[in-house]
């Protein structure tokens, strides 16, 4: 029989799972709006969703990277008590998700590729959200971004979690910082799920395993931006422009394959794997 887990070892690894969380969720971590400004040039922000409200959980409009116009759509969680109340904490609502498929729509018409910043902990989980269709209007997002003609990169900033990360990151190239996490559902929402307990989020996180080299091997994210150390709140400079690099270098590759190839490669990337098609060695999902 195998031996049982020494406990403290086991506690050493949660916490180090945890931590991983902790500096993804650091308060100085550069946001969409931060990442805008150094990233883009002539950027001009749209509002609404033309049904409800304007979502300020959801940013986005038209800006040139370099020499190219694009589409940007950013998840901000804000910078200091004042802004996160005004952005929700980053947790959309549905006219959030709406305003962001009104932009995609808007990409598309004007042949813009499309870069959205993913960073969420989850879409907002209030009864006035559900009230408004928001498990719809994540789907209706995800749907529309798999249809769209134009050229689509995603990046996980800080934190990807659960629906509220997804509909906006069924993209060509999926890229993510370094220390970023990408989960099915933060840790305290799997612990209270799982556990009946939310203090138990560092048992989950070992669970979840939701650093993004995790999402890269099983093909999830194609590139990780490296941060250096300590992270990218302490050089959001230098992870700009290795971001920036980035976005050029995966937009270049896509705007060169015909439209149709695009597309096929898109369904094909995110339809159900085969079994046993996960390579040897990666996490399991």
């Amino acid at each position: 029989m195998p031996e049982a887990a020494d406990p403290a070892s086991v506690t050493a690894r949660e916490a180090q799972a945890f931590a991983r969380v902790t500096l993804a969720r650091h308060p100085d971590r550069p946001r969409a709006l931060r990442l805008i400004e150094l990233l883009f040039s002539d950027w001009t922000e749209l509002h609404g969703d033309r049904l409800f409200a304007d979502d300020r959980a959801v940013v986005g409009g038209p800006a040139r990277l370099g020499n190219r116009w694009v589409m940007v759509i950013g998840q901000e969680k804000g910078t200091d008590a004042r802004t996160r109340v005004i952005h929700n904490f980053g947790m959309p609502h549905p006219e959030g998700y709406r305003k962001a498929k009104r932009l995609m729509l808007l990409a598309q018409k004007f042949g813009l590729p499309l870069i959205c910043l993913v960073d969420t902990p989850a879409a907002h989980a209030g009864v006035e959200a559900e009230e408004r269709g928001q498990a719809w209007a994540i789907a209706d997002s995800m749907l529309t971004m798999f249809g769209l003609k134009v050229p689509t990169i995603s990046v996980i900033v800080s934190e990807g979690g659960s629906g509220g990360a997804l509909a906006l990151a069924v993209a060509d190239s999926v890229l993510a910082l370094e220390n970023a996490i990408y989960t099915v559902a933060p840790p305290e929402t799997c612990a209270a799920i799982l556990y009946r307990d939310a203090n138990q989020k560092a048992r989950a996180a070992l669970s979840l395993r939701p650093e993004v080299a995790t999402a890269r091997a099983l093909g999830v994210v194609d590139e990780l931006v490296p941060e250096p150390s300590p992270g990218a709140h302490a050089h959001p400079l230098v992870v700009a422009a290795a971001l920036k690099g980035a976005l050029v270098r995966h937009l270049c590759d896509l705007e060169a394959q015909p439209r149709d190839l695009l597309l096929e490669a898109r369904w094909e990337r995110y339809e159900d794997p085969a079994p046993g098609s996960i390579p040897p060695g990666s996490p399991s999902a």
